[in-house]
């Protein structure tokens, strides 16, 4: 008898059924009964939810061997875990075409010969429901209580799917992506292999995904060769999991406080003051076999007026860390000013590496970790992909020029590949006074747009942005095309009639890029 399950079988040594036949569905014995139901009528689906056993004398049955195999057929497919009747008046024996149906379906009927009291088995077996019920709470508090205890007494994985297994006997595995699982207890390599084949949808397994930062981070997997979990085994399951997610936590602000110390060494890094040697003695220390390859910089900027902003910038670096480690990425990081710099390195040639990146971030402004750090102000930059990690420090100064730009310009992209024609104007401006060449090329339309407080700027960028279509324009700007053409003659008269050909158009497109980047617009 289960410890905390009621099955048929178990009902069966009910006192009251010592003289009860079962006369079909012998195959069905070990349904679990978390209910008794006393029914009379033919239409039960406002009356059953699952699992119950069904007592009947079979006074809506006598009449009609349609009526006793559609009732039947209902609490089939209502999931029922038996059917029990009292032979008497109405019924005196089951028809075989029934019998026959309940073989098939596997769903047991158990017959009284004699007359029974429903009202004391009905009390009988509820009883023994809510002890089990009871018992299962109970034996679930405790394992919590323990896994509580142990979490105070440093327990590891280990210890975790230990006594995980010691609660329930079955065979345990656990999986962080990109990693090979643990088994618990351990198995044969053949056996191993046999497991790893069968589809992780088969119905011998059952899954708890693990999330550290609403990122899918882990598995854990109960596997029964019967396929037939309890409910006590699926608490126990969702509580571990709970437990390991936590273990995991405190092992990723573990690791964040050893970057603290590396700190130095990473801004000597990016600031070019160490040699080769120094770099890879240093990578070496902490990934001993990694293989030079490719890297990047990726810098996260967080606004100066968030509230408990060291709050969220740990949570921050606790998430991408993991984020860029399910991705095959080493990353390094440190905290610089307003910036959290993370220096990303990978075993894929550059091009590989870019791609990469482009997977993980076309998803993440999807997550709610990215809508809710946007909401907040924070901000981020992917520097040049470079292909040694001497070249870091390049890679650092692209990222920052990147986030200048991101911060100063809507753009579509914070990779620096995406924006060479700002970096362009970004190395202009250090160079030239970009104002004074702006002006040249934009001083009609900005005067005549101060002198008369108009909008002739923003129409030629959109007109520009939208390759010169009249009805985008008007919907952009949200006029009618009237006033559209009123603008575009304005426009012509100022900066003459083939501003939109060849390299007129180019020039002008140029300028208005440079002069929504430049630090005070003319």
């Amino acid at each position: 008898m289960s410890p905390f399950q009621l099955k048929v079988l178990d009902v069966l040594e009910n006192k009251y059924f010592q003289k009860a036949e079962v006369v079909a569905g012998y195959e069905g014995l070990s349904r679990i009964v978390k209910w008794v139901h006393v029914l009379e009528i033919v239409q039960v689906d406002d009356f059953l939810v699952g699992e119950e056993l069904v007592l009947t004398t079979g006074i809506s049955l006598q009449h009609s061997i349609e009526d006793f195999a559609a009732f039947v057929e209902a609490l089939i497919q209502k999931k029922c875990a038996a059917l029990c009747i009292e032979y008497g008046s109405y019924i005196q024996t089951v028809p075989e075409a029934i019998i026959a149906l309940a073989n098939y379906h596997q769903f047991p009927i158990i017959v009284f010969h004699d007359a029974v009291p429903f009202v004391r088995i009905t009390q009988d077996l509820h009883s023994q429901i809510i002890n089990k019920q009871y018992l299962l709470i109970s034996s679930l508090e405790s394992y919590s209580q323990a896994l509580n205890k142990n979490a105070v007494l440093g327990q590891n994985t280990d210890d975790i799917l230990q006594n995980m297994y010691n609660e329930l006997k079955t065979q345990i595995m656990f999986a962080i992506k990109e990693r090979k699982p643990i088994f618990y207890p351990n198995m044969g390599h053949k056996k191993r292999q046999q497991l790893e084949t069968l589809h992780k949808s088969a119905p011998q397994f059952k899954h708890e995904p693990i999330f550290i930062f609403d990122e899918h981070y882990a598995d854990l997997t109960l596997y029964r060769e019967d396929g037939l979990f309890s409910e006590f085994e699926l608490l126990i399951l969702d509580r571990t999991a709970t437990a390991l997610a936590q273990l995991l936590m405190r092992e990723f602000y573990i690791e964040e406080k050893k970057n603290i110390e590396d700190a130095t060494i990473l801004a000597d890094w990016i600031d070019q003051k160490l040699s080769k040697e120094e770099i890879f003695k240093f990578i070496d220390t902490h990934y001993s076999s990694y293989q030079q390859s490719s890297g990047t910089v990726f810098i996260l900027a967080s606004p100066h007026t968030l509230p408990k902003a060291q709050e969220d910038i740990v949570y921050s670096k606790l998430y991408y860390r993991n984020l860029f480690e399910q991705h095959g990425f080493i990353p390094f990081l440190f905290e610089r000013k307003s910036y959290v710099i993370f220096i990303l390195l990978h075993t894929k040639d550059s091009k590989e590496t870019r791609d990469i990146l482009n997977n993980i971030f076309s998803t993440l402004p999807k997550t709610d970790f990215y809508k809710k750090q946007q909401t907040q102000g924070f901000q981020v930059a992917v520097g040049k992909v470079v292909c040694n990690v001497e070249e870091i420090p390049k890679s650092y100064q692209t990222a920052i020029e990147t986030l200048y730009i991101c911060r100063k310009v809507q753009t579509s992209s914070f990779f620096y590949d995406d924006l060479h024609l700002y970096h362009l104007i970004y190395k202009l401006q250090m160079q030239v006074n970009l104002q004074e060449v702006i002006y040249d090329y934009l001083q009609p339309v900005i005067e005549y747009d101060k002198k008369y407080n108009s909008k002739l700027l923003e129409t030629l960028q959109v007109y520009l942005q939208t390759n010169g279509s009249k009805q985008q324009t008007a919907n952009q700007l949200f006029i009618v095309r009237q006033t559209l053409y009123h603008r575009l003659k304005k426009l012509e008269g100022l900066l003459g009639k083939n501003f939109m050909k060849g390299h007129n158009r180019i020039t002008l497109e140029f300028m208005l890029l440079a002069n929504s980047l430049i630090e005070d617009k003319v």
